[in-house]
This record gives structure tokens, C-alpha cells and sequence, in this order.
């Protein structure tokens, strides 16, 4: 909310403590995560590409597969901030960044999720997202189809590149090979 490090209290502190345990009550949180090899610059399944250039390919130096992830809180936390937009510009900023916090934990445990995948010469790189440096927005087309995410976890694109429902996120990730040293 914009507060630093400024811990809300009093009423603020007791209208988002509310605001959050109904945000809980109501999302209903879906991922999914799968591995792909990165091979000539590109991620690819099938007949869909994702190319793999400008700043992700300087990102995922050294890789030689990613992880595709996306995650979404649902539909129902949606329905929710609009709720509370029509009724309070206050709990609207409050509703808000309860969202990026839930979402920003959600990815955070699947990215958990997935280093208990690795191999034990394997590490990740951070997540990187279509929109960060020269990686398109458009971009989150060929990711999600790659993953499927419409029918896997319910998030799809509008026509502007906005992701449905809107607290959802996607990113790749990309994992490293660490050359043993003798």
C-alpha cells in the first residue's frame, strides 16, 4: 500500500486484517509449472514457439532448460476487488495489494515447488516475465499455450494481453547445470 516500512494499526490494521481473511475465504488459488529444453533459442512443443532473445536470452545464459510457470488466486478474487471498488477507494488500494501479495506467494511456493525437482547439480535462475526488459508481452501467448494454462489452471489473454482473471502471473524460469570442479 505504499506504507514502507509503516506497519498499519489501529482501524487500518483491523480493516486489512478483514479484508485479508475474506480474500482467503474466496481465492481459490491454481499453478502449474512444466519443464522444457531451450534448444537453438527457442522453447518449443509441438507447433508453438517461444523464443528465447534479447534480455531472457542474457537472463538464462547457461541454461539449458526452463521452467514455464503460471499462477492465478481465481476467478473469484476478480469478482471480489470489484466488489470492494464499487463500494470504497480505500479498501480498493487495500484489496489490492492483498492480490500481489497472495499472487507474489503463490509463485513463491511454486518456484519452491519446483527446486525440489531439480537434480542436486541443478539451481534456478529468478523468474522473468513477459513485459521485464525487451521480453514481449506477446509473448505470454506461446507461454501459455505451452503450458495450456487455459484448461490446466483457467488463465487465459484478452485481445489487450491482459491476463484473465487478473491476479495471475507467468514467468519462466530458467535451471542452471553446475559443472562439478575436480
Amino acid at each position: 500500500m505504499r506504507m514502507g516500512r509503516t506497519v498499519p494499526d489501529g482501524a487500518l490494521a483491523a480493516r486489512v486484517a478483514e479484508l485479508r481473511d475474506e480474500a482467503l475465504t474466496i481465492i481459490r488459488p491454481a499453478h502449474i509449472g512444466r519443464r522444457f529444453p531451450i534448444q537453438d533459442g527457442n522453447i518449443v512443443s509441438g507447433s508453438v514457439r517461444l523464443a528465447v532473445a534479447g534480455t531472457l536470452a542474457k537472463h538464462l545464459v547457461g541454461c539449458r532448460s526452463a521452467y514455464l510457470a503460471c499462477g492465478t488466486l481465481g476467478a473469484g478474487f476478480d469478482a471480489f476487488q470489484r466488489r470492494v471498488s464499487a463500494t470504497s477507494g480505500a479498501d480498493a488500494l487495500i484489496v489490492q495489494a492483498i492480490g500481489a501479495a497472495l499472487i507474489e506467494k503463490l509463485m513463491d511456493d511454486v518456484e519452491a515447488e519446483i527446486r525440489r525437482e531439480l537434480q542436486p547439480n541443478e539451481t534456478l535462475v529468478s523468474r522473468y516475465s513477459p513485459g521485464y526488459g525487451d521480453f514481449p508481452l506477446t509473448a505470454q501467448r506461446e507461454l501459455l499455450s505451452l503450458l495450456d494454462a487455459p484448461r490446466k489452471v483457467g488463465v487465459s489473454l484478452t485481445d489487450t494481453l491482459l491476463m484473465v482473471p487478473s491476479k495471475s502471473v507467468s514467468a519462466i524460469i530458467g535451471v542452471k547445470e553446475e559443472i562439478p570442479t575436480t
